[in-house]
């Protein structure tokens, strides 16, 4: 049995370091950088990602708020953390690393995938979390959960990654694939929060545990998280925009700041510039790490704007200009595109969830 209460409860455990996987050259130089310190990965991820997290408070029938978490995808308020904690809300309240409070408005949520997404407004501009690529995650790798259990704020556990691909059923019927399995100690508050890995990256969000067992808890792996936001906060539904562009993750390490690429597979009609194979590094201002970064990168974009793309071609980096067209219809379709294409992201190791019945 599995259970999905309103916040994730799991039960603590005991994590022995005693043995430890071999390192890869990576790793073994990130030991070296924090030998002899105080200071170390997990520190130094904490540091990284602390003001990406966020406090979600909902209030209940009985008067009492219930607490979840949350993690910020987007610089403008965006918020993504799980169905099950902001449940039929219209509104919750989220408190940011800065101790300021928000009310939020739930955008959209999918109980299928027990993902939603909540926004507060605000001037400022907020530091979001990258998501991470899915395909290199490796079993017995460390991980670090961070949420907010018993309302203990910001509160980091330490576990490793237990299986891949693990298959959950859903209170909705619905089954979800592609689930990370963690040993990460897990408590009520700690729904919606990051499973991050060594680079303070999210791989995924955690949502369940297994009735009964002891340190088997579960996250929804960042593919399907980047799908599923690809899909419902895409430039279509937000600024009426269709750029067609067809894209897939490349990795390029398993450390470090820019590891990950996107590679451009096809794009609907003549693209403008873009061929197969460009390796997208920006879209106009917003870096791009993943196919979710080329959907905000066009929230605000008007049609009959230009936008540059700035990308790797033959090793050389080129700037693409991109006309957007007029209207068509609902919306306005970009000049590299005569039809909408929800962008792709393909993963040969861990399955992007596809809810089942």
């Amino acid at each position: 049995m599995f259970r999905f209460p309103p916040i994730c409860a799991f039960a603590l455990v005991t994590l022995s370091l005693a043995v430890r996987p071999a390192l890869s050259d990576d790793k073994v130089a990130t030991e070296k950088k924090f030998a002899n310190s105080r200071t170390n990965w997990i520190t130094e991820a904490c540091d990284k990602t602390k003001p990406s997290i966020v406090s979600i408070k909902v209030p209940r029938p009985s008067g009492t708020d219930t607490v979840g978490s949350g993690v910020i995808i987007d610089e403008r308020g965006y918020i993504v953390t799980n169905k099950h904690v902001v449940a039929n809300s219209s509104q919750v309240k989220v408190r940011l690393a800065d101790g300021s409070n928000h009310v939020a408005d739930v955008i959209w949520g999918e109980a299928a995938y027990d993902l939603a997404v909540v926004r507060i407004k605000t001037s400022r501009k907020l530091q979001r979390l990258e998501l991470a690529p899915v395909a290199d995650l490796k079993v017995g790798e460390y991980v670090i959960a961070v949420g907010h259990p018993y309302g203990y704020e910001y509160t980091i556990s330490m576990g490793i990654i237990g299986g891949l691909g693990r298959s959950i059923p859903m209170p909705s019927g619905d089954t979800l694939v592609g689930m990370i399995q963690t040993s990460a100690p897990i408590n009520p508050g700690n729904s919606g929060g990051p499973l991050l890995n060594v680079n303070g990256e999210l791989i995924g969000i955690t949502t369940a545990l297994r009735d009964g067992a002891q340190n088997i808890a579960f996250a929804i792996n960042a593919g399907t998280v980047k799908q599923v936001l690809s899909r419902n906060l895409s430039a279509l539904k937000l600024a009426g925009i269709q750029h067609g562009l067809q894209v897939q993750e490349k990795i390029l390490a398993e450390v470090g700041d820019d590891r990950q690429r996107v590679i451009v597979t096809g794009a609907d009609g003549a693209a403008k510039g873009v061929v197969k194979g460009d390796e997208i590094l920006a879209v106009g201002n917003c870096h791009v790490a993943n196919a979710f970064d080329i959907e905000r990168a066009l929230w605000d974009v008007q049609a009959g704007e230009q936008i540059n793309l700035k990308v790797v071609r033959q090793g050389k980096e080129l700037i693409v200009p991109l006309v957007l067209g007029g209207s068509q219809g609902a919306g306005a379709v970009a000049s590299v595109n005569s039809t909408s294409r929800v962008p792709v992201i393909t993963n040969d190791s861990v399955p992007v969830a596809d809810p089942q019945r």
